[in-house]
């Protein structure tokens, strides 16, 4: 089934000062409120164990921060300056429904502060439900800004948006010393798309898109309320317009 993803990224921060467990627990802690399904954070459908409790206080946050640092392949040294990984499926509250339509999951990579250069050095995906365990069908785009505007004012991303689960083929330009491979301009678009205050200051919309202004001048871009096909030639178009319309504010 059609899978929308939610993807934030953001730069590295000072470990010293991210406060990433405080951060981790205000998000785990906060998502049921959208869904029941984040009522649980599962390491496998066949064992049920917790992988992230719910709620979860900072004190543990931190400890989960601490026991999923990465490691090195070559001998199991702690690498702090990757950040830490924590990943979980969510089922909704016990006895659990592992349907495919009603399950989803969020990997976290947060904590990194290797390489100061690099903008998307710490993100999260969250592979959403196909149908919303709250009302029985697909995401609407008015029921996932909220959550969208909970994850920024959380993790302040430096980009954002609900991905599309079909394969889209992002403008890029050749990396400067390594021209065979390619790197996906910015913002990436999607069906809902975040702009910063600085880009969305420079930006032009197509007429048929919902621009929501938020109060720092950012701005939520969606095309339309419910998520559309691949083979959805309308959808597409707004899709293709909306690319047009942002391609000068990419970098």
């Amino acid at each position: 089934m059609n899978r929308p993803e939610l993807c934030l990224w953001w730069e590295v921060r000072d470990p010293s000062r991210s406060d990433d467990a405080r951060r981790l627990s205000q998000f785990v802690t906060g998502l049921p409120d959208f869904d029941p399904i984040y009522q649980s954070w599962l390491n496998s459908p066949a064992g049920k164990d917790e992988a992230v409790p719910v709620p979860l206080n900072e004190t543990a946050a931190r400890r989960l921060l601490i026991d999923n640092i990465d490691r090195s392949d070559f001998d199991g040294s702690a690498m702090p300056e990757f950040g830490s990984n924590i990943w979980g499926g969510h089922a909704g509250p016990p006895p659990y429904d592992f349907s495919e339509s009603n399950y989803a999951e969020t990997s976290c990579h947060v904590g990194s502060y290797l390489n100061p250069g690099d903008s998307s050095a710490n993100h999260i995906l969250m592979g959403l439900s196909a149908l919303r365990v709250a009302t029985g069908r697909p995401w609407r785009a008015s029921e996932l800004r909220p959550m969208m505007k909970f994850a920024r004012e959380i993790w302040s991303p430096t980009a954002m948006c609900v991905m599309f689960p079909f394969y889209m083929d992002f403008p890029s330009v050749p990396l400067p010393l390594q021209t065979e491979f390619r790197r996906t301009l910015d913002p990436m678009l999607g069906w809902i798309t975040y702009l910063p205050a600085d880009l969305a200051a420079r930006a032009k919309y197509p007429a048929d898109v919902e621009v929501e202004t938020l109060s720092d001048g950012a701005v939520l871009v969606t095309l339309c309320e419910e998520m559309f096909e691949e083979t959805d030639a309308e959808g597409m178009k707004r899709l293709h317009a909306l690319e047009a319309a942002l391609r000068p504010i990419q970098s």
